[in-house]
């Protein structure tokens, strides 16, 4: 569904971009803040609107945009240099071949697409230690959250997602998802009023046959069906009444902790 055009649309994904912000206390004073950009709409649009909060927030915070280069695809990396460039952004490229390493390897016990972000995480992470960035910031939102728990539950046998804010490392690095209250069909649109030179990556692994592609098309078809579903799921994340779960007892008297398995990030 096309969002509204006018003053209404850009204040509300403001205004929840700046509720998540505060509710999770996600930005201090003095902030480096390293932005995973990696062409798409969600992260451009991340940078985007973190750049015009910068103009209306109480504290000062320094973005720098960087982006993992797959090897696969130069015209992307020269759109986003450029793009950078004229928005007046210190920035940050990564080079690698980690789209010819990966996908042509073999007898990986995981996907493609799961060492790839798991590689990708790694030199942004590093990238941010030698930039002096505290916080990483990434352009997940609320559809994002929604999906990755069902896909926890559907294949990995556990109720797990996305945090909102997370610390690493004892506290040494912080990430941040500033879009966790925004709907991905406002960010949809979002980036297509600002012009944002969006490249998203040609990945066979989000095709049409992935899972995650399979559970966002069975909760498209589900939201249609009964409006408001996506946020209500969204609302159930922090609403989790945990004296109704099951959970396996030891010895009659007190519960075990949960069992926890492998999770979708």
């Amino acid at each position: 569904m096309r969002q509204g055009r006018g003053p209404a649309f850009h204040k509300r994904i403001k205004r929840q971009m700046g509720k998540a912000l505060f509710d999770y206390r996600m930005i201090d004073p003095g902030d480096r803040i390293l932005v995973a950009v990696s062409g798409g709409k969600d992260s451009l649009s991340l940078l985007h609107l973190l750049k015009g909060h910068l103009s209306r927030a109480p504290v000062d915070y320094t973005l720098i945009p960087a982006h993992v280069d797959l090897g696969t695809c130069r015209s992307k990396v020269d759109l986003l240099s450029d793009y950078f460039q004229g928005e007046g952004f210190l920035f940050r490229m990564v080079e690698t071949r980690i789209g010819y390493e990966i996908c042509g390897a073999q007898n990986l016990p995981e996907s493609c697409c799961f060492h790839c972000s798991r590689i990708r995480r790694k030199l942004l992470f590093e990238t941010a230690r030698e930039l002096g960035c505290r916080k990483v910031a990434f352009g997940h939102h609320m559809d994002d959250m929604i999906e990755t728990c069902l896909m926890n539950m559907f294949f990995a046998g556990n109720i797990s997602t996305m945090m909102p804010r997370q610390e690493l490392f004892k506290g040494d690095l912080v990430l941040i998802r500033p879009l966790a209250y925004c709907r991905e069909e406002w960010i949809r649109e979002y980036a297509r009023q600002h012009g944002l030179p969006v490249r998203e990556e040609a990945c066979q692994e989000g095709g049409p046959g992935s899972r995650r592609r399979r559970i966002k098309n069975l909760l498209a078809q589900l939201d249609k069906e009964n409006p408001g579903l996506k946020t209500r799921l969204f609302h159930s994340l922090k609403n989790v009444r945990m004296e109704y779960m099951p959970r396996a007892f030891h010895d009659g008297n007190e519960p075990s902790p949960c069992v926890k398995g492998p999770h979708v990030q």
